[in-house]
């Protein structure tokens, strides 16, 4: 049984915990995710996702990928509503410059933050011919890549006086687990019947978590990190974790853990209603 930290007692370091669960439950545990990674990465599950959009979407996917990647954040239909304004007005191929439309926004993002996103990515597609090519031109390590493309995108917004919103999608990559971004890489790097897998240059095993309620949530109740915040320290914590159980491919189970979150409403603890849960009896966390 994976031993559980109850709110209010104080854990130990994320580390030993990590450590513990990995040399007293490892075999339980990777046999669970196997299984419900056969269950749950499969395309029709794809609804539930962020990458849903790109998946159904024709054009230049790694363009729509990063689009959707970069506004995941809020309920699924707002998003999918945005999404679906952006493309139709800004295309689904980013090759023709186009002027703002005052009715595409999201949220924290102003029709002008949006419209200089557009605006940065076909800076990067004209530089560059896609943003795969933009990363290698930065390193052929992948975080060092990312660090330098987020700030590049920085800079283009510094140069052309974007607002708030669209600093906020390009935070600081020393201490912010860049969520979105790394789901874009996640989905460009990795290849089965959920992630593209459009990207030959950079390795699945060089990938960090992309932290998100449902992985944060895994974590803190099985004592992998002290704390839900969405930090690069929680990511790299998440990542080592899942490299002790598949080093070659450490975000495997990404989206199959999110499944178990959102489809089975998984707290990965024993809970009342675990009872009544299709994988009871193998699960790990009861």
């Amino acid at each position: 049984m994976v031993r559980r930290k109850r709110v209010g007692v104080s854990p130990r370091s994320a580390q030993n915990a990590g450590e513990q669960i990995l040399s007293k439950n490892r075999d339980n545990l990777l046999n669970f995710l196997e299984h419900c990674y056969s269950i749950y990465n499969r395309v029709e599950y794809v609804k539930t996702d962020p990458i849903f959009f790109p998946t159904i979407q024709e054009g230049e996917r790694e363009y729509i990928a990063f689009v959707s990647a970069l506004f995941a954040y809020g309920k699924v239909s707002l998003i999918n509503n945005f999404l679906q304004r952006f493309f139709d007005h800004y295309g689904i191929k980013p090759n023709t410059l186009k002027n703002y439309d005052p009715n595409v926004y999201y949220r924290f993002q102003s029709h002008d933050d949006v419209y200089k996103i557009y605006y940065f990515l076909m800076d990067v597609y004209e530089r560059y011919g896609s943003i795969e090519r933009c990363f290698l031109s930065f390193s052929d390590n992948l975080e060092d890549a990312l660090g330098k493309f987020v700030k590049f995108g920085r800079d283009f917004g510094i140069r052309h006086d974007a607002g708030s919103g669209f600093f906020q999608l390009f935070p600081d990559p020393k201490s912010s687990g860049l969520k979105r971004i790394r789901m874009f890489l996640r989905w460009m790097v990795r290849k089965d019947e959920i992630d593209f897998g459009l990207w030959k240059n950079f390795d699945k095993k060089d990938l960090i978590y992309p932290i998100d309620t449902h992985i944060l949530r895994f974590a803190f109740k099985n004592g992998i990190v002290k704390n839900e915040t969405n930090s690069l320290k929680n990511a790299i914590k998440i990542t080592e974790f899942f490299k002790e159980l598949n080093s070659e491919d450490p975000l495997k189970y990404d989206f199959t853990i999110t499944r178990l979150g959102m489809v089975c409403r998984c707290e990965y603890e024993i809970k009342a209603d675990c009872g009544v849960c299709a994988h009871r009896v193998r699960c790990p966390f009861c």
